[in-house]
């Protein structure tokens, strides 16, 4: 009688409590890597991710007008 109440008093809720401690633990470290991004994954990883394209190309003359020869 005193082994099943400690039982159902004692070990279940700090297991109950270990299980939520772990899932809040793992949420909040996969929260984490997911705001970081492609940096927070292993080498092997990365090596498989597509970097973004740069954009259009852009040298200096597209911005500056070329002097004119005198």
């Amino acid at each position: 009688m005193i082994l099943q109440a400690m039982v159902a008093f004692v070990v279940l809720p700090a297991l109950g409590l270990a299980v939520v401690l772990g899932v809040v633990y793992s949420a909040a470290r996969l929260w984490r890597s997911v705001g970081r991004g492609a940096a927070s994954l292993p080498r092997w990883v990365r090596s498989l991710t597509v970097e973004p394209s740069p954009g259009a190309f852009n040298d200096s003359r597209d911005v500056w007008s070329m002097p004119k020869d005198d």
